[in-house]
């Protein structure tokens, strides 16, 4: 499949290339009803634990689930990848997005990095391209469920402004939730900040942190 191009009116922000040390450049842009397949060697790639945590379930998505997320309702959602190259062909990595709610004010939103690209940058730049987004779109406030032992998840929401709270209905889920406006740029968080959090609220957690670290 060819490299993507850029569309008459593609919001500029929405369209980045970074370029990392010893690797092809990488781009974060908008998703494209043609990117479905690409969109299901992602998916279809990504460990087991991975896929857990993004669909909160071992859930493998059909055909016309793939096709649905790549040919979104841009009136009430977003959705952007980063993408390289492999051998001359374009390659996702990352999967960023979100649903509006009705009234316009809140919006839910969802992320996944492949595992060989996570803890390179690659989710916080595409969750400040989101919360970019939902602010210029007028949305108030940005959340999502986060499972408690997502750790890397859970650090990256921090250090992007979210507030996190237990699900009342169910411990097992990070409520993660920013105002946006007021967390739209990344703030560096010291490592031992999350561990002190974690630490109060799930000490098993931070516990496994400590000898992940």
């Amino acid at each position: 499949m060819p490299t993507f191009q850029p569309h008459e009116g593609c919001h500029p922000t929405l369209l980045e290339i970074r370029t990392p040390r010893r690797a092809p450049p990488l781009t974060l842009r908008p998703i494209v009803p043609q990117d479905a397949g690409l969109l299901a060697q992602l998916l279809n790639g990504l460990a087991l634990a991975t896929r857990h945590k993004r669909f909160h379930g071992a859930f493998k998505p059909s055909a016309s689930h793939l096709r649905q997320m790549a040919s979104i309702d841009t009136r009430s959602q977003l959705a952007v990848v980063v993408s390289t190259l492999v051998d001359g062909s374009e390659q996702l990595i990352a999967d960023a997005r979100y649903v509006v709610e009705p009234g316009g004010q809140r919006a839910e939103f969802a992320l996944v990095v492949a595992d060989r690209w996570q803890r390179q940058g690659v989710g916080a730049w595409a969750m400040q391209s989101l919360q970019r987004a939902a602010t210029s779109a007028g949305v108030q406030w940005l959340h999502g469920d986060v499972q408690e032992d997502n750790l890397p998840m859970l650090g990256l929401m921090q250090r992007c402004g979210f507030a996190l709270d237990t699900d009342a209905e169910d411990e097992r889920i990070v409520k993660a939730q920013c105002r946006l406006g007021a967390c739209a740029v990344l703030r560096p968080v010291a490592k031992t900040s999350l561990r002190a959090w974690l630490r109060n609220t799930w000490p098993s957690a931070a516990l496994a942190l400590s000898r992940r670290a």
